[in-house]
């Protein structure tokens, strides 16, 4: 592992995005990335007033509405491994149909279907 790599792991966004998403971060930190785990994980996240389930149900309705597939992926992911079921995302994928767009829900809803159909244990 790199010196960065080292340095990532032992960081408080390094920990705390391995606890979101369920899988240590493997990439280098340049630009938004270094700012995605030196704010957003290690601050955001961290802030108290929201548990990690609510963040994360936000989060993953937002990345929905949006149609950012690859770090919605990333975030149906990591919810299931902490435990949050399958049903519970499906649903948020209804809610976000009729309030963001049934395009926007139904893409998301396909999203979630294929991560749970790869990660067979979820």
């Amino acid at each position: 592992m790199s010196d960065e790599g080292e340095a990532f792991q032992k960081s408080k966004g390094g920990k705390t995005y391995e606890r979101i998403l369920g899988e240590p971060h493997s990439k280098s930190l340049v630009g938004i990335r270094e700012l995605t785990i030196n704010h957003l994980f290690a601050h955001v996240w961290n802030r108290g007033v929201l548990s990690d389930r609510d963040r994360s149900l936000i989060t993953i309705a937002l990345l929905v509405f949006q149609g950012h597939k690859d770090q919605l992926q990333a975030h149906i992911r990591g919810a299931a491994r902490r435990g949050m079921g399958r049903e519970e995302i499906l649903e948020l994928m209804i809610q976000v149909a009729h309030y963001g767009g049934w395009p926007a829900g139904a893409s998301g809803q396909g999203v979630a279907l294929k991560v749970y159909a790869e990660e067979k244990k979820f």
